[in-house]
């Protein structure tokens, strides 16, 4: 199965008290770096307003190619995971649209990285 960057798939939440309760992730990495090791990097969305702080990059249903199907979600920058491609048991729920992507890497960059990417 190819694993395209910007796809959302439901993944096991690998963290915390919710470790293992099936959460989206938008997946971030290339698929040539994806097919290489069946293995991608994705960042983990939830609508908790618990987590809702200077790590969240919101998501509106507009920078999706569907709807999201709940309110108030954001990207928690900082949950970045390596999963493998076994750990997807269901098909892509949606893609994120190309322009807001890049905000959200550039976004995942300067904070998370202190990597400031110049404008394009």
């Amino acid at each position: 199965m190819t694993v395209n960057q910007r796809d959302v798939y439901l993944l096991p939440h690998p963290y915390g008290n919710s470790h293992g309760e099936p959460h989206p992730h938008i997946v971030l990495s290339i698929p040539e770096a994806n097919q290489h090791e069946n293995t991608f990097i994705a960042v983990m969305i939830t609508s908790s307003s618990a987590t809702r702080d200077d790590f969240s990059f919101a998501l509106y249903d507009q920078m999706f190619e569907k709807p999201l199907a709940k309110n108030n979600c954001h990207a928690r920058m900082h949950l970045m995971t390596l999963s493998f491609g076994e750990d997807i048991d269901r098909p892509k729920i949606n893609t994120m649209k190309i322009a807001p992507f890049k905000e959200l890497m550039r976004s995942i960059g300067d904070l998370i990285f202190d990597y400031h990417f110049l404008p394009k």
